[in-house]
């Protein structure tokens, strides 16, 4: 049996070489050629299509269009400054969720993730009642808060009230407790961050904590002075990730309200008249002024942060 030449065992490694080569890049175009078909048509097919309906208006009864800023200019005509209240209504109540979440929810969730940071009495047992709202389906804890504020004798409140001879009003059904009752479910529903501050808390390094400590710091000190600057990448992730929404804060809207008793979002607002195909184009005219107009805050808070 012949052996092989040093040029042959050479040319046969560059050709195994090769193959695996080969294999690698099949296998990684594979791999990120549906993302890619999905970011191309799911993604930048909709945006594009979306922008150019926001500069367009369509003939009713053909299929003939024109290019035009008709629609920006009655936004800001109507929806600003004329007689249009869902605009306005949708704006104020945008601005309201998202104020509720970034200056309430968030610091409550470095005090709530610092008492378990902590690892006080019971935190275990208050961990899980906190985090359940995370692993519940929507639709489910949606059915018990309604069944927890329901008028009349019906609900779990109104009961408990009842003893006292009080009653409950439909928190639901008026335009005075509507919004304030969407709030507290969005509080209720919103206390899953402190898993992510109490989490990068037990990080810091004990011996800094415990020489704070020695120094005589209060609990208070230890969060502002010790704590938050050493975790702050992740709390200025989490920030930068909500000032995104800015203009996209929805709440609970389509679950409970459906939009009424004063409570429409500009989310909600944009999804009513898609789903229901009337003003297309002014539907998207709006959108993309809001979403240009959020631009500026995100930008600034990634510097700041």
């Amino acid at each position: 049996m012949k052996k092989k030449s040093v040029a042959g065992v050479a040319k046969e490694k560059l050709d195994g070489k090769r193959r695996e080569k080969r294999m690698r890049n099949i296998f990684i175009i594979s791999f990120l050629a549906w993302p890619a078909l999905h970011f191309l048509v799911l993604y930048f097919g909709v945006n594009f299509q979306s922008i150019a309906m926001a500069f367009q208006r369509s003939v009713p009864g053909t299929n003939i269009r024109y290019w035009t800023f008709e629609h920006f200019t009655r936004m800001f005509n109507e929806g600003f400054i004329g007689n249009d209240p869902l605009l306005k209504e949708a704006t104020i109540n945008t601005l309201t969720f998202f104020a509720f979440s970034f200056f309430i929810l968030t610091p409550l969730n470095i005090v709530v993730g610092y008492f378990f940071y902590k690892k006080i009495f019971g935190y275990k047992v208050f961990r899980f009642i906190f985090y359940l709202p995370a692993v519940i389906p929507v639709t489910v804890l949606a059915t018990l808060f309604r069944y927890i504020i329901a008028p009349e004798s019906s609900g779990l409140l109104s009961t408990v009230l009842a003893l006292f001879d009080k009653s409950l009003p439909n928190l639901l059904g008026s335009t005075e407790y509507a919004m304030k009752t969407l709030l507290v479910y969005q509080a209720w529903t919103g206390f899953t961050g402190f898993l992510l501050t109490s989490n990068a808390m037990r990080r810091v390094p004990e011996e800094v904590v415990e020489s704070a400590q020695l120094d005589g710091i209060g609990a208070i000190k230890e969060i502002v002075y010790i704590l938050i600057p050493l975790i702050w990448p992740i709390l200025a992730t989490s920030i930068l990730l909500s000032v995104m929404s800015i203009f996209t804060s929805s709440g609970p809207i389509l679950l409970f309200t459906q939009g009424n008793f004063g409570t429409y979002t500009i989310s909600y607002w944009l999804f009513e008249r898609v789903m229901t195909g009337t003003n297309m184009e002014y539907a998207a005219a709006v959108g993309i002024f809001y979403t240009i107009l959020g631009l500026p805050f995100l930008l600034v808070t990634r510097w700041l942060s």
